[in-house]
């Protein structure tokens, strides 16, 4: 197959008049860790369906390396599949006349990993760092959706998604969530999709989730299963079992590799675009949520986030105005002010011991920070309890106090809708950037450069 797509390409150029459009592919692989592969045959799927590119087999390094497998000369075009021997995985692949399109392939154990392939330069940078554990990725989970049909890791896989804790029997916030995704579903980028998965595996089988559905004429996913099942998905992000409106409050964005990109925690604010049938399921306390706009955050800063985490990585953009006075206590006890902290620049970095993210970012944080004297770094822990925060800095060797935001008041101030956010503070007090999600090092890098300046 290698050859006729050559072929018909040489062909092409004999004809006269015609010029070949073509470019070619390269496919380099990594893995979590290293490993060897068996004699495989990478394939590139088109409008005329699979082509082999040519046969692949020895070893393959840990992410950030990676080995360059094979380049093949290929007809320009957009492609929409690799497989890496019986394993297929939907990717879009653009070939242009006369340039490089680099594939990178992740691999455990000579099988692609779902979701794990990533084309063009900017998404091959994305892909290193993911699978070198920059990003944290979910656990391989198993759950079954309001129809009957599985809902897992390949499920997701090549897409990606924004999932809500919930149960059917809330009445408080639970509602508001679900009219949260009737207004991102309205803007969604194409390849997102919508989940709520249930804290209540004693009373939301598959059939009360389908009535839930049905009842708000809801057509994203519900999903649910057993306790353990459960358990598995939400332990991550410290989401406990539910009983009626006992809960914790969580959304989460998983980028289209399965990897934990944000954390929101709290109520969402959805304004009065509210289905009739969801205010109906709201009791006195989710009216007044609903009606006092929740924690300030909504579809906007979602879809936003949503578009900042899944595309390349943008530069840290302005932000006018002064920081916002705060006075927090530490998990050392004492009492810290923005006062006190002044005549340095600050990086500000708001974080909690539920975002799996923040676990990933901190340990780069404190490394890149203790290695330059001019900004402090300054932890801010998001409604975590002392002690809860104090063993997860421990837990993850990092040796600092954090201040704590214990109901988020703070964060709201300087716009941490999301965990991880990091906010940027010049010498002279003005805020000069923020980021919503986990810090790519060159972007830290680049910032601490100018700050202050």
């Amino acid at each position: 197959m290698l050859l006729a797509v050559v072929g018909f390409a040489l062909a092409v150029w004999v004809v006269p008049g015609l010029r070949p459009q073509v470019g070619t592919v390269v496919i380099a692989a990594a893995g979590r860790g290293a490993g060897t592969i068996n004699s495989t045959t990478v394939s590139l799927h088109g409008t005329a369906g699979w082509a082999a590119l040519g046969t692949v087999s020895g070893s393959y390094p840990a992410a950030p390396s990676q080995r360059e497998l094979l380049a093949v000369t290929v007809l320009a075009g957009t492609y929409d599949g690799v497989s890496l021997g019986t394993d297929e995985l939907s990717v879009t692949v653009t070939v242009t006349p006369g340039r490089v399109e680099p594939v990178l392939v992740g691999i455990d154990q000579g099988r692609l990993i779902p979701g794990a392939v990533y084309a063009g330069n900017d998404d091959l940078n994305l892909g290193l760092g993911e699978l070198s554990g920059r990003f944290v990725p979910m656990p391989a989970f198993a759950l079954v959706d309001q129809n009957g049909r599985t809902f897992d890791n390949r499920t997701i896989a090549g897409r990606d998604l924004i999932v809500a804790a919930f149960n059917t029997s809330c009445h408080e916030t639970c509602p508001l969530y679900t009219a949260l995704f009737f207004q991102l579903q309205k803007n969604l980028p194409g390849g997102v999709m919508l989940a709520e998965v249930t804290t209540d595996p004693m009373y939301d089988s598959q059939s009360a989730l389908h009535e839930y559905a049905q009842a708000f004429g809801a057509s994203w996913t519900f999903a649910g299963g057993s306790r353990d099942a459960l358990d598995t998905f939400w332990r991550p992000f410290g989401v406990e079992f539910a009983t009626g409106d006992a809960h914790t409050s969580t959304l989460a964005v998983i980028d289209r590799h399965g990897y934990v990109r944000l954390v929101y925690r709290g109520v969402p604010k959805v304004g009065h675009e509210v289905p009739a049938a969801v205010v109906n399921n709201l009791d006195a306390a989710g009216l007044k949520e609903l009606a006092s706009g929740g924690d300030g955050w909504g579809s906007p800063d979602v879809l936003q986030a949503l578009l900042t985490i899944t595309g390349p990585t943008a530069p840290i953009g302005g932000v006018a105005g002064r920081a916002p006075a705060f006075s927090l206590s530490a998990t050392d006890g004492s009492n810290v002010s923005l006062g006190q902290l002044a005549g340095r620049p600050l990086v500000i970095n708001f974080w909690g011991s539920y975002c799996p993210p923040c676990r990933a970012e901190m340990p780069m944080l404190q490394r890149v920070m203790s290695g330059q004297s001019t900004a402090l770094l300054v932890l801010i822990d998001e409604a975590d309890s002392s002690q809860m925060a104090t063993d997860f800095l421990h837990s993850i060797g990092v040796a600092r106090t954090s201040l704590l935001d214990t109901d988020l008041a703070v964060g709201h101030l300087y716009g941490a809708v999301a965990l991880p956010t990091t906010v940027f503070i010049n010498v002279d007090g003005t805020i000069a950037g923020r980021v919503i999600g986990q810090l790519d090092e060159r972007v830290l890098d680049a910032e601490l450069s100018t700050l202050g300046h």
